[in-house]
């Protein structure tokens, strides 16, 4: 039953997308790419979903339940993410979201459990304290600047069409690859209830390696804007000397003591 609703759902989004993509194809001036750049690797992405839930030896119809449960929580969370963002006419509101995205369903499936281990403990607090940070520097930063201007050349190009698009466009393409990312955090839900040992001591280190390497970044980042006098000037100070993007750097890290 599991492995066919999700199959079924993988196939529902890639024809929703199909339909989208051919209502645009009509229209030169919305064309957003050829089938080739978009239909197929939505075809891809269906066949590998189906091939991968089919086999025997997945681990488990336990893990496929809670990873089932964390794809329909992160497209409620997304939806209503999209409703508001169409009151506010804002899709910059996606940014700010994405942490949650991932942090959210992970939450909801250790509640859901109540157990609270210490190995469940750490997850969420590693989960919280990365996603709460992340949702309130960007928010913080987007504050006042009305919407980004990528989700605003979009809302121009594709005009009264745009309202849901961008579910596609924005919401549903993030929350997809969100969800495909979160298979890690969703097998340490599935570990339940386990002793802390040398695994969640690797975890912590590279959560905290990440998320100071991280959040240095943005400040810094953040100060060099506000105190630049030449828009061409580029951050190569503190941490951004050791590399080019350093909070990028960070954020993988901080996914790396996920998986760990």
């Amino acid at each position: 039953m599991i492995k066919t609703t999700l199959v079924a759902a993988a196939a529902a989004l890639w024809l929703a997308w199909v339909l989208a993509l051919l209502v645009f194809r009509r229209q030169p001036a919305l064309r957003v790419g050829t089938p080739r750049e978009f239909v197929m690797p939505a075809a891809a992405l269906a066949i590998g979903l189906w091939w991968g839930f089919s086999r025997a030896d997945w681990p488990g119809d336990f893990f496929l339940s809670l990873y089932l449960k964390a794809a329909v929580i992160n497209g409620a969370l997304l939806t209503l993410v999209w409703l508001i963002s169409l009151a506010r006419r804002d899709a910059g509101i996606m940014d700010v979201a994405y942490p949650m995205a991932a942090a959210v369903p992970v939450l909801a499936l250790l509640v859901m459990r109540g157990s609270w281990s210490p190995h469940e403990i750490l997850l969420a607090a590693m989960v919280g304290l990365w996603s709460t940070r992340m949702s309130l520097h960007i928010g913080l930063r987007n504050a006042g600047h009305g919407e980004d201007a990528r989700y605003a050349a979009w809302r121009k190009r594709f005009g009264r069409h745009w309202w849901w698009w961008s579910f596609f466009q924005v919401f549903a393409m993030q929350g997809v690859m969100i969800w495909l990312w979160s298979i890690g955090l969703v097998a340490a839900v599935a570990a339940g209830a386990q002793p802390l040992g040398w695994q969640h001591a690797l975890a912590l280190l590279l959560f905290a390696v990440g998320f100071g390497f991280q959040a240095i970044a943005d400040l810094q980042l953040e100060r060099f804007k506000r105190t630049r006098t030449d828009r061409s000037k580029v951050l190569d100070t503190g941490v951004w000397a050791l590399s080019r993007h350093p909070n990028y750097f960070g954020e993988s890290v901080v996914w790396w003591s996920f998986a760990a």
